[in-house]
């Protein structure tokens, strides 16, 4: 079985055949070192970390003090949702096929999902920090994106809710994508992430499919077809 996640999905719905080399053939030009990440990769792990412990600093009871810029700017929408609803930080969530929650690393896992920030309180709130430019949230009941994803595993996982609001947050703009999922859309987007998840699964061909991105895949010439890569 392969263990998803949305960005898993992701890949997969933009070509199989990149999907395939990269979590299954696991090809060496698809992993993706430290000393190989772009600086816009790194500056959006430091400022998820940095926000991570923003959030830590007010739940121990002490006065933040950070001199990050998209800490200082995002520190206010913190602040207010520190007031109405109770947080917890980063979850790293893993289920199984029944959706019970299980360890991150296990053989078991189904789906993987990391929310960055868990509220409990009017209702169900996921938040996803975004760093860099404003996009459009592509995301449909018929072909769902990670704010619909998220929204399934936090309704499964949290039943005393019947709304769960799920957004985006770009911290260079200070703008938000939201999503409010209610309990009775659960059933219909839970049977569709089984199909996809079953569909990916009994993939035997992974036929390459080309794509906008296929400038930006890490392909070489000799692996797929439409690779632009020595």
């Amino acid at each position: 079985m392969i263990a998803l996640s949305y960005s898993r999905i992701s890949d997969y719905r933009q070509c199989p055949a990149k999907f395939k080399m990269k979590y299954l053939d696991k090809l060496p030009n698809f992993q993706l070192k430290d000393e190989d990440k772009s600086p816009a990769l790194v500056r959006g792990g430091n400022i998820h970390k940095a926000l991570d412990e923003y959030v830590k600093t007010k739940l121990r009871g002490e006065v933040p003090s950070f001199t990050m810029p998209e800490v200082i700017r995002t520190a206010p929408l913190i602040d207010k949702i520190m007031k109405n609803y109770n947080v917890n930080t980063e979850q790293q969530i893993s289920i199984d096929s029944e959706f019970h929650r299980i360890d991150w690393y296990s053989k078991q896992t189904w789906f993987r999902s990391i929310f960055d920030l868990v509220g409990f309180g009017p209702d169900l709130l996921i938040l996803d920090w975004k760093t860099g430019r404003f996009g459009d949230y592509e995301g449909s009941m018929e072909c769902m994106g990670q704010l619909h994803l998220s929204s399934i595993i936090g309704l499964i996982l949290y039943p005393e809710y019947d709304v769960c609001s799920c957004l985006y947050w770009f911290v260079d703009h200070s703008k938000s994508i939201q999503l409010k999922i209610n309990r009775s859309d659960l059933g219909p987007m839970k049977e569709k992430l089984i199909e996809e998840h079953a569909r990916i699964n009994a993939e035997k061909d992974f036929d390459p499919k080309k794509n906008k991105y296929c400038h930006f895949c890490d392909s070489i010439r000799g692996q797929c077809q439409f690779a632009t890569k020595n």
